[in-house]
């Protein structure tokens, strides 16, 4: 796990969530994390990659808005990634196209070692809560969030 790649990617997210950034400043100011060898951070980056658009500017507002749902899934991503888990999921078989292109020349039109870490996943991981691995994690950290905790932040005069 690398605290300061996550602590980078969170800020960024939240900002890009609250209409503060664009999403090519957003790219921007995750550029110095890379490459990182956390793969929390890779996998979120890599699913939030499919919520905006990387041709044209545009803020988290307006026509450009996510859905209140995108919006749920990446405060998780954001609840994850301030949290100490280890990001415990294999790797999808579509998060490195090339490596999967190689599969399918190497094991035919539907790669068995893509499928069979696949159902290790859905069988292991609870997907709901995703990128956590357990409901456990993801309950913890609803319950001691990272942000606004009046526990961590009380000054004691």
């Amino acid at each position: 796990m690398n605290r300061s790649h996550r602590n980078i990617l969170a800020e960024n997210l939240r900002h890009y969530l609250s209409g503060r950034i664009t999403n090519f400043e957003f790219m921007d100011r995750i550029e110095p994390i890379y490459p990182t060898n956390d793969k929390g951070v890779k996998a979120v980056e890599n699913s939030f990659w499919y919520c905006y658009d990387d041709l044209r500017k545009h803020k988290n507002t307006g026509k450009d808005k996510l859905t209140d749902e995108a919006e749920n899934h990446i405060k998780r991503f954001i609840l994850f990634l301030k949290s100490d888990n280890e990001y415990e999921w294999k790797d999808p078989k579509f998060s490195n196209p090339i490596k999967w292109i190689l599969s399918l020349i190497t094991f035919g039109i539907y790669p068995k070692k893509a499928e069979e870490s696949e159902s290790e996943n859905i069988e292991l991981g609870d997907e709901r809560v995703w990128p956590f691995f357990r409901q456990t994690e993801f309950e913890k950290e609803i319950n001691e969030p990272k942000y606004l905790n009046k526990k961590r932040h009380h000054n004691t005069v």
